[in-house]
């Protein structure tokens, strides 16, 4: 998977973090990335959704967590 963040999601299978730029690539640990409100951050991992209808939550290098709609990205099964 060229070593992009991916995560076991609620129905036990791998789920990979995509941008939702129109590229639709994954995404790899430490890249920079902005939010809708134009601040910049840096991505460390994430956790797939958890349940049906969940976007899951991404994880910043300042210890935040946020939907991935925040940065433009989204899970995706893999």
């Amino acid at each position: 998977m060229h070593n992009y963040i991916t995560s076991v999601g609620y129905d036990g299978k791998r789920w990979l973090l995509l941008r939702e730029d129109g590229t639709e690539r994954g995404l790899h640990k430490g890249e920079a990335v902005r939010s809708f409100r134009g601040e910049h951050a840096v991505i460390t991992g994430g956790r797939a959704p958890h349940k049906p209808g969940s976007t899951g939550k991404v994880w910043t290098s300042d210890n935040g967590e946020y939907y991935p709609g925040v940065f433009g990205l989204r899970w995706v099964k893999a």
